[in-house]
């Protein structure tokens, strides 16, 4: 079983599972919310990490309340992840990002379609 599937089946994203789909490795993109790669998985192991480039967290369309999505950093640099725009990331500013360093990971709840709480790995 997949760390996607495991995640799901623990916390109960399975209607994330059933939009999005398990797991994917995806490249960081952008320097900006408007260009960072688009998360398309529950799972989403990010390989490549340039400086400055970032993902963006899904809205409500395929993510619904209390879904968790799990971010890895398996980058050189840290990885910015975005809220979707007009959206906050626990007690963040609007569109500020989280960070995730090197070889860490971090799981992100659904509020309420734009806000997300973060739980970043130490």
């Amino acid at each position: 079983m997949s760390l996607g599937s495991q995640l799901n089946t623990a916390f109960g994203s399975a209607g994330a599972l059933a939009i999005l789909g398990d797991s994917a490795s995806i490249a960081a993109a952008g320097t900006t919310q408007a260009t960072a790669t688009a998360i398309t998985t529950v799972t989403s192991i990010v390989t490549t990490v340039a400086l400055n480039s970032g993902v963006i967290l899904p809205v409500k369309l395929t993510v619904g309340i209390n879904d968790r999505l799990h971010v890895a950093n398996h980058g050189v640099n840290s990885l910015s992840v975005y809220p979707p725009v007009g959206g906050k990331l626990s007690n963040n500013a609007v569109n500020v990002p989280a960070l995730i360093a090197p070889n860490k990971c971090a799981d992100f709840v659904c509020i309420d379609g734009t806000n997300y709480t973060a739980m970043l790995g130490a």
